[in-house]
């Protein structure tokens, strides 16, 4: 029989964390200062929100505003998924397939006493977790892009078999220039 590993065992602490009302920009640099991929916003001891890479790409980047223009508050995910320090992994693990999220902040009687993440969870493989990983992997799947080889590449063409120094990749096959133009 497996034994269950708690999560208290392989929790991060201490979790850095931000005030709602930080810009930002702060916030990134508090991230970046400490090299995490997230803060647990707090209102005292209590955990009131998250805030992601994710939601500083999507909220922030990707739409052009300014940084320093935004409170935390305003881009941070609420309300936080959580658990306690005495739950397993396995449950840790169930509970972040179920919510979608890939980090969780582990609360004891209301206070913040630690972090788990999902890549937290991958030293616990070797205690029986193999069946949860292949589902969180399944479950960020979406994130592994696996592309064609693109750009210019040497080699003999699939089609004409002529060495070519401009190959490139069209429905699975390295073809040239000529073979290119007939294909497409």
């Amino acid at each position: 029989m497996e034994t269950e590993i708690p999560v208290r065992d392989i929790m991060t602490r201490p979790v850095i964390t931000a005030d709602a009302e930080l810009d930002i920009l702060s916030a990134a640099k508090k991230m970046g200062s400490a090299n995490v991929g997230c803060l647990i916003i707090v209102s005292g001891d209590k955990p009131t929100g998250i805030l992601t890479e994710r939601d500083l790409v999507k909220k922030v980047l990707a739409l052009g505003i300014d940084p320093r223009t935004l409170k935390v508050a305003e881009i941070m995910s609420a309300p936080v998924v959580s658990i306690g320090p005495d739950a397993s992994l396995r449950e840790a693990a169930a509970l972040m397939l179920r919510s979608g999220v890939k980090r969780l902040p582990v609360i004891f009687q209301g206070k913040l006493v630690g972090i788990i993440t999902d890549t937290d969870l991958v030293s616990g493989s070797s205690l029986g977790l193999n069946e949860i990983l292949s589902d969180l992997l399944e479950m960020h799947k979406e994130s592994i892009h696996l592309e064609q080889p693109r750009g210019v590449v040497r080699g003999i063409c699939e089609v004409c078999s002529q060495l070519s120094d401009t190959l490139e990749s069209v429905n699975g096959e390295l073809l040239c220039w000529s073979c290119r133009d007939g294909k497409r």
